[in-house]
């Protein structure tokens, strides 16, 4: 009898060890969950980006044609590798407008940057030969961006704007200008930009004339995976620099390019990140075993903000059938759940307002 008193005392856990087991039951599992949750994530986004590729097979070229662009044209041709076409109606605006600018300073007059200085030299006329040095003087002037490279991507959607700039026939350039940049896209010769340089409102000068420098031979460009001198880049794709003519130095810097570029990016990442984040948010309430009770539409109908409601619905139909909500929708002890789950709604749905704002401006 004593003995096995003595084996049953031996075989019952104290209360601490249980408490420990049970944690590192808890622990394990929740760590399995959390590898589940990163596993469907990373394929769930892959299959989102395998169906993107598969619907720009079915998408003809980008035709620049002196109308607006998508965001979505500016992605197929910076992150995929889309060819660009120039318009035949394009290259015609671009003519005539050459011409009209050729006939403006033929009247004897000054006309800022296309003879006269830059700045404080404004006063100062250029004499008809040096027009010329002025304009590759402006862009080796500008070339002073200093960091990091920015992408390729980046960069190709900055090239990609400032062709479409161009094309609408309004700056006084050549259509050889703009087929060049096309050619450099179509063949894949990026220039390097450093990715500090922009005066913001006042135009993306050092990041333009940093692209500017390899069409006229000069700076740096990546063809594959190679860095090479801008005239050896273009040599490589069979391309020959451009000699800049009267005021093209002038038109190829004189925007905001980069910020629009790097903007139409944000806009399409956006819209997938954003279908990503909801099902991150979703698999992470239901792997916690959070309640959905913050996702009660009346909460959310009675606060008035669009993309609040839209989440806290995205939220219900991507956790409806969830067997783990419903195991502890009854006698769950606790209070609340983390703030970072409650806030849900109200956090992805500012950015879903944010970016409705600007896709649709």
């Amino acid at each position: 009898m004593g003995s096995a008193l003595c084996g049953a005392s031996a075989r019952r856990q104290s209360p601490a060890s249980a408490f420990v087991k049970t944690a590192r039951h808890t622990i394990i599992t929740f760590d399995r969950r959390i590898l589940r949750c990163r596993f469907f994530l990373g394929l769930f986004y892959r299959i989102n980006i395998e169906r993107w590729r598969q619907q720009l097979a079915t998408v003809s070229k980008v035709l620049l044609d002196a109308g607006p662009l998508q965001t979505s044209d500016v992605e197929r041709v910076a992150r995929f590798g889309e060819k660009v076409e120039v318009a035949t109606s394009a290259c015609e605006r671009l003519a005539e407008s050459r011409t009209r600018m050729l006939q403006a300073i033929g009247d004897g007059q000054p006309h800022y940057g296309l003879n006269t200085g830059f700045g404080a030299l404004s006063n100062v006329r250029i004499d008809a030969s040096s027009l010329r040095d002025l304009q590759v003087n402006l862009i080796r002037s500008h070339s002073t961006g200093v960091g990091k490279p920015l992408a390729v991507e980046v960069v190709r959607a900055t090239m990609l704007l400032l062709a479409a700039s161009l094309c609408r026939g309004l700056s006084g350039v050549r259509p050889a200008l703009v087929q060049l940049l096309v050619e450099m896209l179509n063949k894949g010769v990026t220039p390097i930009v450093p990715e500090t340089g922009s005066v913001g409102a006042s135009g993306d000068l050092a990041p333009l004339a940093h692209i500017a420098l390899v069409l006229i031979g000069e700076g740096e460009a990546r063809v594959g995976d190679e860095v090479l001198p801008g005239r050896r880049a273009l040599a490589a794709s069979k391309l020959q620099p451009l000699v800049l003519e009267v005021k093209e130095g002038l038109a190829m810097i004189n925007g905001t390019h980069l910020m629009a570029g790097t903007a139409a990016m944000l806009v399409e990442s956006f819209s997938r990140l954003f279908d990503t984040a909801l099902v991150a948010a979703a698999m992470s309430v239901d792997t916690c075993r959070a309640t959905s009770a913050v996702l009660d539409p009346r909460i959310h109908d009675a606060r008035c903000q669009r993309g609040q409601a839209i989440v806290s619905r995205r939220l219900r139909e991507l956790l409806s059938g969830s067997e783990i909500m419903e195991s502890h929708r009854e006698q769950d002890s606790r209070v609340q759940d983390p703030y970072s789950f409650r806030c849900c709604p109200a956090v992805l749905g500012a950015a879903w307002d944010a970016f409705q704002y600007v896709r649709e401006k």
